[in-house]
Parts: C-alpha cells; structure tokens; sequence
C-alpha cells in the first residue's frame, strides 16, 4: 500500500520514500513512475511481497491494485456491458500466461444521512502473483513478475482509454492534469453526487 510519510512518520526498514510516499525498497521507480503516468487507472496500493510474513499470509504475493480515474467513472454503470466486454477479451489476452489472480470490481453505493443522498460509482482492478516472495531480496521471478504486469496494465489503459473516448466523447487528459468532462456529466456525477433530502 502507498503510505504517505509524515513528519512524524520515517520509512520502515523493509521501505523507500518515492516521492512524499514510503514504498517497499525493491519497488523500482521505473514501475512506480510508469503506473502513475496512467491515464485511465490511479495506482491505489502495490506490494513486493514479503517473505518474512507468515505462511498463508496474503503480504507474502505481490501485488497492484488499481482504481479507474474519477473522469472515467461518469455512466460507468449505464455502458458496463460494453465496457465489460472489452476489457474481459483485453484482460484475457494479456494475462493468458496464468502467473496473475485477477479481481476487477464494480461498486454501487447509496448512502444517506445527514439530510444528504450520497450516490458513487467505483472500479477496482487488483492482481496478486501466484507464486510467494521466497526471499528478502527480489528474485528474478518477481521481478519478471512486476515488469510484465506494468506492461500489461499500460496496454489494458490504453484499451479504456480508448473505449471511452469511442462510446462517451472524452478526452482524457495526460496524467490526470484538469478536469475532463464527458456528456454524462450534465448531472456533475463526477466522483460523489449529492442531493438534498
């Protein structure tokens, strides 16, 4: 997971400061630069895996997790079935290799409370490696790993990209800089909407 550091928080031991975050150490800045360059996916969490945790512990796998960025989420639900469609043939060709758990998730949330109805769309793309870190070092199995995951996600937020702009009219800006509106958002749904109850 990305922790910001704090003044009142050092790295640990088994981490790096990249940028004002604290990263595991054997987290190359060549993957972190490339998975925040994404225009499609915000990087929300990545692990090296850590082979001193106990056996059976998910903090053994390396992993990333993903979420879609707030201009893309805009009638995300309203043309999930197109979209679900591209991205299960995308994913499915990319990760063939089966080394890679994969968990794409879309949520619905309708809260209400303090004279406020609160609706958000949200998707999740996480992968976890099958294969455990088996040292303190990262070995060339995990590194491979990292390197081919990186490159499959920046060809999957390409495929997004790409999706959106074809069936929503947007353009998404480079790095996530300003805000980019598509006609859905005539209602401002961008991120959480809000109506009064």
């Amino acid at each position: 997971m990305l922790r910001r550091r704090t003044a009142r928080r050092e790295c640990r031991e088994y981490e790096k400061q990249w940028r004002e975050f604290c990263v595991d150490k054997n987290l190359e800045d060549d993957w972190l630069e490339r998975l925040n360059n994404l225009k499609a996916f915000a990087l929300i969490g990545i692990c090296e895996g850590h082979s001193d945790r106990r056996s059976g512990s998910s903090g053994r796998y390396p992993y990333i997790s993903l979420r879609l960025k707030e201009p893309l989420l805009p009638g995300i639900a309203k043309h999930w079935e197109e979209l679900r469609m591209a991205m299960l043939s995308e994913v499915s060709r990319l990760f063939e290799a089966a080394d890679t758990d994969i968990n794409l998730e879309l949520k619905f949330r309708l809260r209400a409370g303090r004279g406020k109805l609160i609706y958000r769309e949200d998707l999740t793309f996480r992968m976890r490696s099958y294969e455990v870190r088996a040292s303190g070092e990262l070995d060339v199995q995990a590194r491979n790993w990292f390197e081919r995951s990186v490159e499959r996600i920046e060809r999957l937020d390409g495929v997004v990209v790409k999706w959106h702009e074809r069936n929503l009219g947007a353009q998404v800006m480079v790095g996530g800089v300003g805000r980019v509106r598509s006609p859905l958002d005539s209602l401002d749904t961008l991120d959480d909407t809000e109506m009064d109850v």
